[in-house]
């Protein structure tokens, strides 16, 4: 039975590293001939085996904006723009499916609970990236990672001494776990989002002053369905230490045909630039709301054709932080990773450091019962060649 047990264990764990799952290209600004530098629209086509994943990463509108459109191979989407704004979106043929989300405002709350929970009816203020000036720190275009890393300040300064919001956005075309905490599985499916607050300003008069995001979610579901929140366990700790909780964010299409889009993060943020376990904080997340597309966004532009009896537009809260940990001002800084894919959204397994470890706690009562068989055989053995030995002795 424990034989058994180890061979299962050792089949289902390999190695989660894996081939190119999809060849991936991608372009900042195609087809732009008067984008400055500061203009931010990266696209990435993700070319499968039976269908091609059409991402766009926008800031040119000020909201971060990831959209997938899901499509058939040689399928392909031309950008028309205005200046430095893409002012229409057009693909070759009609998408299968699509999904997006979009970091459209920031809220700081005064956390009177001092629980971390966002509660509207607590003061707040909201901070509109409507008007956000993005600059680009570093973008990557190659055929093993498209990358974009931008930062911007509230208040339109380009110094960075004022307090920063920085995203970082990541596709690695294979499965794997990403370098940095929380360790995340990437896929050539989803790409990951890493949103860091840093040294911003609290307003006067708030003295338990938290930050929240508030994301926008659109997928090309009914507007009657509902976007659903599961939470299920993690098989150890392993790349995520002291947390065995996985969050997904599922649209009504994979929930109800396991095949759509999703957002997947561990429920954990980080305090501090160095993340660890003594740097993590707990992240919470709100209800979904019903709500509608900002009026001056690339989603707009985007999705507008598809009419609102075929669009599911929604948005939730994420807040930061757990009683007694000194609030935003501890540290000044907050940051928080998430995964945005399509299909269905992968999952933990072990890694050969766990196998062996199990392999181990399995295989030494199996050796232990061995050697005590050996060992009764032996002394048996031993005992009845002694009482031969006696017994021609005395003859």
């Amino acid at each position: 039975m424990q034989l058994n047990t180890l061979i299962v264990i050792v089949l289902l764990s390999g190695t989660i590293t894996v081939a190119q799952e999809r060849k991936i290209s991608s372009k900042v600004n195609p087809g732009c001939k008067t984008c400055t530098n500061d203009t931010i629209l990266m696209y990435v086509r993700c070319d499968g085996a039976s269908d091609t994943i059409h991402q766009i990463w926008d800031f040119t509108r000020s909201i971060p904006t990831v959209i997938f459109a899901v499509s058939k191979l040689k399928s392909s989407l031309d950008i028309v723009w205005d200046g430095n704004n893409p002012t229409g979106f057009y693909m070759s043929e009609t998408p299968l499916y699509s999904f997006a989300t979009a970091l459209d405002k920031i809220y700081e709350y005064n956390d009177l609970k001092d629980n971390g929970h966002f509660d509207p009816n607590l003061p707040h203020r909201i901070h509109n990236l409507d008007h956000m000036v993005w600059h680009v720190k570093e973008i990557s275009t190659t055929e093993k990672e498209a990358m974009v890393q931008v930062y911007g300040t509230l208040n339109n300064d380009r110094s960075e001494e004022h307090g920063t919001v920085a995203i970082k956005l990541d596709l690695i075309p294979f499965k794997d776990y990403s370098v940095e905490l929380p360790h995340l599985i990437h896929t050539a499916n989803s790409t990951q989002l890493d949103v860091s607050l840093v040294n911003l300003t609290s307003t006067p008069g708030y003295n338990a002053s938290r930050f929240a995001l508030h994301l926008l979610l659109v997928s090309t579901d009914s507007a009657t369905e509902t976007m659903r929140y599961t939470m299920r366990k993690s098989l150890d700790d392993e790349h995520t230490p002291g947390v065995f909780e996985v969050i997904e964010i599922k649209t009504p299409a994979l929930h109800n045909y396991a095949i759509g889009g999703y957002l997947q993060f561990r429920p954990v943020g980080y305090v501090q630039a160095e993340r660890g376990v003594a740097s993590s904080t707990i992240a919470h997340v709100s209800y979904f709301n019903r709500t509608s597309l900002p009026v001056r966004s690339t989603l707009k532009t985007f999705y507008d054709e598809f009419g609102r009896a075929n669009l599911l537009v929604q948005d939730m809260v994420v807040s930061f932080g757990e009683g007694g940990d000194g609030y935003y001002a501890q540290h000044n800084y907050t940051a928080w990773s998430f995964a945005v894919g399509y299909g269905s959204p992968p999952t933990d397994s072990f890694s050969w450091y766990v196998v062996l470890i199990i392999s181990g706690g399995l295989l030494l009562p199996v050796l232990l019962a061995v050697s005590g068989m050996v060992y009764v055989l032996v002394r048996r053995h031993r005992q009845r060649y002694n009482s031969r030995a006696m017994f021609a002795n005395e003859d």
